[in-house]
């Protein structure tokens, strides 16, 4: 069920790459576009950055991180923490398609948690 969620959150329009990737760095499950970075190797910098999100979290009282994003002139990158210590990771093409993407977290992300419990 994990593949199957990948496959339709990356076949929304503007899905670059979508990834499921452990607390410790390791990419689970990825599917990309042809013209996408190999997103292997972005594992264990998602997972630093969530840490770095969560230690300001903690400092500035805030609760818990539900996304992080970081925007690029090629497009925003998103980093969903899930339950069991994942992280999700997915490349937008560009800022114009974020609330497309977004809305499709919405429906992604719960199955992807009972996918994961």
């Amino acid at each position: 069920m994990v593949q199957e969620v990948i496959r339709e959150l990356q076949a929304t329009q503007g899905v670059v790459a979508s990834a499921l990737v452990a607390e410790d760095g390791f990419v689970v499950e990825s599917l990309r576009t042809e013209q996408a970075p190999d997103i292997d190797f972005l594992g264990s910098a998602a997972s630093t950055a969530l840490a770095s999100a969560r230690a300001l979290s903690q400092e500035l009282e805030r609760g818990e991180v539900e996304e992080v994003m970081v925007e690029y002139p090629e497009g925003p990158v998103l980093l969903v923490p899930l339950e069991g210590g994942y992280l999700l990771v997915v490349l937008i093409d560009s800022m114009q398609s974020l609330g497309r993407v977004r809305f499709q977290l919405k429906k992604s992300i719960p199955r992807l948690q009972e996918a994961l419990s």
